[in-house]
């Protein structure tokens, strides 16, 4: 093999990586956003993460580290968990269709609250797309659903 393919592999595994993690801090955002960790939500991401096909494992051991860094930053005011959501954009993907895939981990656990509708809000900014798409994201994932919790405190 030349240095240019090796060169290249190289460069599709670190994009590869660069994706999941992305896509996990985005999936351990939207779980962690109602305060409540379900086992429904770390399933819808991982579901998400075969949907792109991409290492599901690997995704969802990124997402706990992040569920558990948010859990130590907001247990402890001295810890400082990585919350910076800026540049979510993923090459090579539509950003909406990563975003309509998200809010359905919101819904996974049967109930929606404000905070999860403002953390899709904040993720839509991220990917660079225009707010009404949170709000298409959102209905998306609700239109499904035959019944769904709504706590909008």
């Amino acid at each position: 093999m030349n240095l240019v393919n090796r060169n290249n592999k190289l460069q599709c595994v670190n994009m590869e990586k660069d994706t999941l993690y992305k896509i996990a801090k985005a999936c351990a955002f939207v779980i962690f956003a109602d305060g409540k960790i379900e086992q429904s939500e770390i399933d819808a991401a991982k579901a998400l993460f075969s949907k792109y096909n991409l290492d599901s494992v690997e995704g969802e051991k990124i997402v706990k580290q992040h569920l558990d860094s948010f859990i130590d930053a907001s247990d402890d005011p001295k810890e400082e968990a990585d919350y910076d959501l800026s540049d979510l954009e993923i090459e090579g993907f539509d950003s909406f269709e990563i975003l309509k895939d998200l809010a359905l981990i919101i819904v996974a656990d049967n109930e929606i609250t404000y905070q999860e509708v403002d953390i899709i809000h904040m993720l839509c900014k991220a990917f660079g797309l225009d707010a009404i798409f949170s709000s298409l994201a959102i209905l998306n994932a609700l239109k499904d659903k035959e019944s769904i919790s709504i706590n909008l405190e």
